[in-house]
C-alpha cells in the first residue's frame, strides 16, 4: 500500500473557544484508528494541515474534512506518495502561531491570507511543508 502525504488549507468557521479543541480531539481519535499522522498549524482564522498514511485512509479522512461545517474554503495544496512519514511522532501535532511568528513569516502570510482563487499560484506545497516541519519541531501544544 502507498504511503501518502496530503497538505491542505482551510478557513475555520465559528472560531469559538472550543472549536480548535474539538477539532483536535476528533482528529487525534480518528487518526489513531486509521494510523494517520500529521501536523495542524493554526493562524489568522485558518489552518494548514498535513496528513500522512495509507492512501485509502488519508483520502477518507480528507473527504470527511470537506464535509465538516467547521471548515470552509478548503484547498488541496498537494497529495503525493512519500517513502516515510515526517510527522510520525503525532496522531496530530498542533501549533497555534503567535502574532509575531505570523507577521515575521512571509510563507504564513501567503498561506493564511491567500485569496482561494489564487492560492495555487501563490503557495508552493514545498514551502507549506517546510513551514509545517519548522513549526512542528518538538511541539505538541493543546489549547
Amino acid at each position: 500500500m502507498a504511503l501518502i502525504q496530503l497538505i491542505y488549507t482551510s478557513t475555520l468557521v465559528n472560531v469559538g473557544p472550543t472549536v480548535m479543541a474539538d477539532i483536535l480531539q476528533s482528529a487525534r481519535r480518528i487518526n489513531k484508528l486509521r494510523n494517520i499522522t500529521g501536523m495542524l498549524l493554526c493562524a489568522n482564522g485558518g489552518i494548514l494541515q498535513v496528513l500522512e498514511g495509507e492512501d485509502v485512509d488519508v483520502s477518507k479522512t480528507y473527504r470527511s474534512i470537506e464535509l465538516d461545517t467547521r471548515h470552509k474554503d478548503l484547498f488541496l495544496l498537494s497529495k503525493a506518495q512519500v517513502t516515510e512519514r515526517q510527522f510520525a511522532a503525532w496522531d496530530m501535532g498542533f501549533r497555534r502561531m503567535t502574532e509575531t511568528e505570523f507577521n515575521n513569516s512571509p510563507i504564513a502570510v501567503e498561506v493564511f491570507n491567500a485569496d482561494r482563487t489564487e492560492i495555487a499560484n501563490r503557495v508552493k506545497p514545498g514551502a507549506a511543508l517546510t513551514m509545517l516541519v519548522l513549526f512542528g519541531q518538538g511541539v505538541d501544544v493543546v489549547d
